[in-house]
């Protein structure tokens, strides 16, 4: 693991500002322009909707067909993202008049996307009717011509990379789609889904009431992994206020909070992204629909919504013991791959066995291990066609080397810059291997290297609440600002403590600072560091007494003696292990 450390360079005037949320702003290239728009992510930030291209077209195709009374079906996605944004388009267009269901793929039948298979269906609920798309739709052509023929009006909304052959949907709403001056590109699908709502809102006289729908864009934005940064922060920032509202809480994500056993506030980067988003993923992964997700996200039943929530619940827990079992067969096949064929490519594990719902989850656990771009693939419902997920890392696109790079070899892919879904012939899997191995082995080596940004570097007399309070003033921290990484030296270990019913976790204590590493202590034993340390983690507040510690990362730890000499650090340094 290489250590990048905080450079040396002066940093800017920030008024207002700790020294530590200054050199954190600077390190993330926020520059003192940007800081006060940045700090505040408030509503009044947001952009005009109307800069998104196509998005006042589609309002006025809405607003026309609602006035005719002509049913409206809302075309979602199985993953978070798109059950939120399922949701929020069902829910504001109901209140906007609208006769409006909805219509999800099953993840096994039809797979990802609009489908002609899913037209055919909506078309026996009746027609003219308009579709609407949200998470999805963008390389539908297809299935948007089938629509088209059976009388039905089409409206994209989407935010995967468009191909160069866009769908002939009435209109397209996409920030990513060439031609579109909107600022921010990177929105979940629920995001997009919500510009749109918003200038149907705003001609109706209501601007405001839309903004109660920010609680469910929050929690897709989060779930889909889009960074945390401009736009999607004040989606982030002010949902979680409706999420944390009280008895004023939605009442689907009021049951998901009980059904978890959550006491206080719900933060982004933990609540959200590992307990909001898995439950309201599990249905969609495990069985294929999430009915009950959306259901749950629209009900206005309290009983019936704590039903939902322990069955999301109970799914959920399923979802992770099967995630744990078949990570621990890939992981022995990558192992057994690797002995025989040395350095890693582009890592390929294949089993029929593998739930087709949880290889995005198997691709994810490898690429943390490995380092390296990773397809879980296993067998679709037809014969002789495998279907995978990939994941990657940063500085390797997915969509380069193998959505587009591999076109001729798949039947059908789409997605981001790190994270993908394809199908393939059987067949055609060796030849596959061998043109993404080439890939990886062509990059430039340090891409698959691992690395942590040092933030700020830190004496064990400054740890104390008031630090950790100015950490929490620049929440919430995810994806494009993750939680920042602090550099604890010098640190003279007085005891060293293996804890827990294992022994498994390490706890160091010394001049005032408690340590704590989860499932360290093995690590720990066998580097046997000695003499003064350098630790890296993050000041917080322990649940259990409220006291300040020092959360380690994974082997955050060295020797201060192999770091340089001044703690000021270069700029880029790699430290051993």
């Amino acid at each position: 693991m290489r250590w990048i450390f905080p450079s040396t360079q002066q940093i800017s005037s920030y008024p207002g500002l700790t020294p530590f949320q200054a050199a954190l702003l600077a390190r993330r290239g926020i520059g003192p322009a940007e800081a006060e728009r940045f700090i505040r992510s408030g509503i009044e930030d947001m952009y005009d909707p109307r800069l998104m291209k196509g998005a006042t077209a589609a309002a006025a195709i809405i607003s026309d067909t609602i006035d005719r009374q002509v049913p409206i079906t809302v075309y979602g996605d199985y993953d978070c993202d798109g059950v939120t944004g399922t949701a929020l388009l069902v829910e504001s267009l109901t209140k906007l008049g609208a006769s409006v269901d909805w219509y999800i793929n099953s993840r096994f039948v039809e797979g990802f996307g609009m489908h002609p298979l899913g037209i055919e269906e909506i078309a026996r609920r009746g027609t003219p009717r308009l579709i609407i798309s949200v998470d999805n739709g963008i390389s539908a052509g297809d299935a948007v011509r089938r629509a088209r023929e059976l009388g039905m009006q089409v409206v994209i909304t989407d935010h995967h990379e468009p191909s160069e052959e866009l769908p002939p949907a009435d209109v397209i709403v996409n920030p990513k789609q060439a031609g579109c001056a909107y600022p921010e590109k990177h929105l979940a699908g629920v995001g997009v889904a919500f510009k749109v709502m918003q200038i149907l809102f705003q001609a109706a006289g209501r601007p405001r009431e839309i903004l109660r729908s920010l609680d469910l864009v929050a929690i897709g934005t989060v779930a889909d992994v889009m960074p945390v940064t401009g736009e999607n922060r004040i989606f982030i920032k002010n949902g979680l206020k409706l999420i944390n509202w009280g008895n004023r809480t939605r009442i689907g994500l009021q049951a998901i909070k009980d059904a978890a056993n959550l006491k206080g506030d719900v933060n982004a980067h933990y609540h959200l992204g590992f307990i909001f988003g898995p439950m309201l993923n599990a249905t969609g992964r495990i069985d294929g629909v999430p009915a009950a997700a959306v259901e749950l996200l629209l009900t206005a039943d309290r009983h019936r919504a704590a039903g939902l929530a322990a069955q999301l619940r109970k799914v959920n827990e399923e979802r992770q013991e099967l995630t744990r079992r078949q990570t621990e067969v890939a992981l022995t096949q990558a192992q057994t791959k690797m002995q025989g064929t040395g350095a890693p490519g582009f890592i390929v594990v294949y089993n029929p066995a593998f739930h087709e719902g949880i290889v995005g989850l198997i691709a994810s656990r490898l690429k943390e291990v490995y380092h390296r771009p990773v397809l879980a693939l296993t067998d679709s419902h037809e014969p002789g066609v495998l279907k995978g997920s990939v994941r990657s890392v940063k500085g390797f696109s997915v969509k380069e080397h193998l959505i587009d790079g591999c076109a001729d070899l798949l039947l059908k892919g789409g997605g981001h810059e790190m994270a993908a879904g394809c199908s393939l012939i059987k067949e055609n899997l060796a030849a596959l291997c061998c043109r993404l191995d080439a890939a990886v082995h062509q990059a430039p080596a340090d891409l698959f290297v691992p690395s942590v940004g040092i933030d700020y570097v830190l004496e064990p007399k400054e740890m104390d609440r008031g630090l950790v309070t100015q950490i929490e003033e620049f929440a919430p921290y995810g994806a494009g600002f993750p939680r920042p990484n602090f550099l604890l030296a010098p640190f003279w270990p007085e005891q060293v403590r293996f804890v827990g019913r294992d022994g498994n976790h390490l706890r160091l204590s010394g001049q005032g600072v408690i340590a704590i590493g989860f499932n360290q202590a093995e690590a720990f034993r066998k580097a046997n560091p000695q003499g003064t340390l350098a630790l890296l983690g993050l000041p917080e507040i322990n649940d259990y007494d409220r006291s300040v510690q020092f959360r380690l990362r994974n082997a955050g730890w060295r020797n201060l003696a192999d770091l340089p000499g001044d703690i000021g650090f270069p700029e880029d340094v790699e430290a051993a292990g």
